[in-house]
């Protein structure tokens, strides 16, 4: 008698038919707590078994015989007969063939059929829910018996898991003012305006004070959860103001700071060099230089990540107006495809390169995505080659920076947008170049609004505000979800790993397949060559919390 007889044997003690699953008795479903209620152990000896209807436990069984590993189905079960497979574990194959056995009951006693091979046989088994445990003695003069150890197999768990990090405001959040990223020369780096939104009565006010530059230091406030993880994306904000006045703590910066700190991001608020004078070339100047100082705070972020918890695979500008601009420009522009003006001024050489002023870290930085309100870009072109998802609010009466292309501050007399700033191309031009290019974008067009229509006169945040906050969040959560790839070693055929060493809360689900071991992120999965599916599901949290789930279709693999 082989192992392979003894295998079947215990199989047909203890599993019911159709194929490892409960048959209603007497046409009645039973119902889920009396499948799931423990069966009394009966033992059994052949001499007692009067028929094979005795036996009401089912499932797939995995154990030993004699110590060789195994793994058994009952197919079918009735009055003369019990017939099912079995499978091999001990195999350094993806998937195992079946193979099948009769235990047929017949005058003379009880015969084990495998294949071409029969033997009659006795046993004694003691079978639950389970387990099963005992022995099986061949008959003849050569009689062996085996000793027969098999526990139910319950594959593990599978559950998606639900999170609303990022989507839903749920932590505190701990603000650190005035974080020094960087010095700089230039005229100044605040000017708080909560209220007066009068350009050019400001303009004027602050106009002398750009006749001489001055050593700059320049700060960020930051805003990081206090949860307990160890990575976060990271949002810069970049507030606007003409490029001549604003703050990193206005209110509508601010508020968002604390939403999105709240919501699970590390958000940090820029302040950059501001003024001009009143010439075009200053001006072009001005926003070249807010995009140095953008890229050194990120430089500085990036540098000091594992500090700050931020995960530097993971950062998302947002900014209002000129910090729109700043934004577009620290995402798109390089030394390869600046703006004419930057070679006609001498502007590599008068400031220094995009990328390398302000401060000594030299960390690359990869955006992931950008949210533009009421921003522009000085060439459309400056779009090409980078496939960084934008998601634009833009009000369609905007006389400040045009919605489509134009002069900024068209509404003023004198055509003095025309005479002091270039062409820009703002957010209507930029969705459709951006589709043209098939890259992820989406326009919010805000129809019949101005300027900054996020808050009203007096400052109060309005409905537009809470749109584009809602809007921003929802844009950005899909670019936070890893996409979670499967390693398999030919070396090892049943061991499958996710490709995220860091994600956590992971399970896994073999369809056509019995999962015999997971640790960490992998799991050995032995497949069964006559499935009709080899599938294997993977759900769990990645390296930022955010859920996935994962389905690779193995057929080919096994086959």
């Amino acid at each position: 008698m082989t192992v392979l007889g003894l295998f079947l044997l215990a199989v047909c003690l203890l599993i019911v038919p159709d194929s490892c699953k409960h048959k209603a008795k007497n046409g009645v479903q039973p119902r889920q707590e009396e499948l799931d209620k423990p069966k009394k152990a009966e033992f059994v000896e052949d001499l007692e078994l009067a028929d094979f209807s005795f036996s009401d436990i089912s499932g797939v069984f995995i154990g030993e015989i004699n110590d060789q590993p195994y793994a058994l189905c009952i197919e079918t079960a009735d009055r003369s007969k019990v017939t099912g497979k079995y499978y091999r574990i001990d195999t350094l194959e993806s998937s195992v063939p079946p193979v099948p056995f009769k235990l047929l009951r017949e005058r003379d006693g009880h015969r084990l059929v495998v294949g071409s091979a029969s033997d009659l046989v006795t046993f004694s088994i003691s079978a639950d829910s389970s387990a099963i445990l005992g022995t099986l003695t061949t008959q003849g003069e050569q009689s062996k018996t085996f000793r027969i150890s098999f526990k139910h197999y319950a594959p593990p768990v599978y559950r998606e898991i639900k999170s609303t990090r990022y989507r839903e405001p749920k932590y505190n959040f701990t603000k650190t003012p005035d974080i020094q990223y960087g010095t700089a020369k230039g005229f100044w780096t605040s000017y708080p305006m909560e209220d007066d939104t009068n350009y050019t009565k400001m303009i004027l006010k602050l106009l002398p004070k750009t006749a001489a530059t001055k050593k700059l230091d320049l700060f960020l406030d930051l805003y990081v959860p206090a949860d307990s993880m160890q990575k976060h994306p990271l949002l810069v904000l970049l507030h606007g103001g003409a490029f001549f006045f604003g703050d990193k703590g206005n209110r509508n910066m601010r508020v968002w700071c604390e939403h999105f700190a709240k919501s699970g991001y590390v958000v940090a608020s820029v302040n950059y060099r501001l003024g001009f004078s009143i010439s075009k070339s200053s001006i072009q100047q001005c926003g070249y230089q807010a995009i140095q100082d953008a890229h050194a705070a990120l430089r500085y972020l990036v540098a000091n990540a594992e500090e700050y918890r931020i995960d530097p695979d993971y950062i998302f500008l947002a900014g209002t107006s000129a910090g729109s601009i700043t934004a577009l420009g620290t995402a798109f522009m390089d030394n390869t495809n600046c703006p004419p003006f930057v070679a006609k001024n001498k502007l590599s050489k008068k400031c220094g390169s995009l990328h390398t002023s302000g401060n000594e870290y030299r960390d690359k930085v990869k955006i992931k995505a950008i949210a533009n309100m009421w921003g522009a870009v000085y060439d459309l072109h400056e779009l090409d080659g980078r496939r960084i998802p934008v998601v634009s609010f833009h009000g369609t009466s905007d006389k400040v920076v045009p919605f489509d292309h134009g002069f900024p501050f068209s509404g003023v007399k004198s055509k003095l947008g025309e005479r002091l700033f270039d062409e820009v191309f703002g957010s209507k031009a930029i969705h459709h170049y951006l589709d043209s290019m098939h890259v992820r974008n989406k326009l919010y067009p805000l129809d019949g609004c101005g300027h900054a229509p996020y808050q009203e006169k007096n400052g109060t945040l309005n409905h537009h505000y809470y749109f584009i906050q809602d809007k921003i969040q929802e844009f950005f959560y899909p670019e936070l979800k890893s996409k979670i790839g499967l390693k398999h070693d030919d070396r090892e055929p049943q061991i499958y790993c996710i490709n995220d060493d860091e994600a956590s809360r992971i399970s896994w689900q073999a369809e056509g397949g019995l999962i015999l071991n997971i640790s960490g992120n992998s799991v050995r999965v032995l497949w069964l060559e006559d499935a009709p599916k080899h599938l294997l599901r993977a759900s769990g949290l990645n390296a930022l919390g955010v859920p996935f789930k994962q389905e690779w279709n193995l057929q080919k693999v096994c086959s």
